[in-house]
């Protein structure tokens, strides 16, 4: 039996309206990427924002004992937030891979 794992995702919107499809975009992109690595309930707080034309989502949390920060800018939100998943991925997998062979 597979354990479900909780992934809350705190999002603040900067500049920008907070618009539903938004939030269940950012939220659904960053919980699936998070379960596919964490083995326990997470925290993880998202700030989605706009300078001039500039687009960014950056990502902080903690898992086993390792804070990780992620950072992303487009000229669109929705490029942002999955070249920010792609960048979590890639984090997550290399902090996986450490541990792993480390054992």
């Amino acid at each position: 039996m597979v354990q479900s794992r909780v992934v809350n995702v705190h999002l603040t919107f900067r500049n920008t309206d907070a618009t539903d499809a938004l939030k269940s975009y950012a939220t659904d992109k960053v919980s699936n990427c998070l379960k596919k690595y964490i083995h326990h309930d997470t925290e993880a707080n998202l700030v989605l924002s706009v300078e001039k034309n500039r687009h960014i989502a950056e990502i902080t949390f903690n898992v086993d004992g390792a804070a990780f920060n992620c950072s992303e800018e487009s000229a669109d939100l929705y490029a942002s937030i999955d070249s920010l998943v792609s960048a979590l991925g890639n984090q997550m997998r290399k902090h996986k891979e450490k541990i792993t062979s480390h054992h």
